[in-house]
């Protein structure tokens, strides 16, 4: 019985971590705002990011990030996207 008690407790414990590992981010370095978008298979969410500032992006399988005149890049879980100088870099 402790031993089942532990294990849903520790299972539950990691779910938190488990979503935040997930969270893909974008930072952006300019002084300007950016439109951008998240394709992630038939749907896409639309929304903007402002000048030095930093967001969580909710991904999917499959999901692209378009930031309008800066590029685009494929997302992956704790993917770190910068725009610097008007350009889209992602680590």
């Amino acid at each position: 019985m402790k031993k089942t008690i532990l294990a849903i407790a520790f299972s539950v414990s990691l779910v938190p971590a488990v979503a935040l590992a997930f969270s893909p981010e974008l930072h952006n370095d300019d002084g300007k705002s950016y439109d951008y978008e998240i394709a992630c298979g038939g749907s896409t969410t639309h929304s903007k990011i402002n000048g030095h500032t930093t967001t969580s992006l909710s991904s999917g399988n499959n999901c692209t990030l378009k930031v309008q005149g800066a590029g685009s890049a494929k997302l992956a879980p704790n993917m770190k996207c910068t725009i610097k100088g008007g350009a889209l870099s992602c680590k």
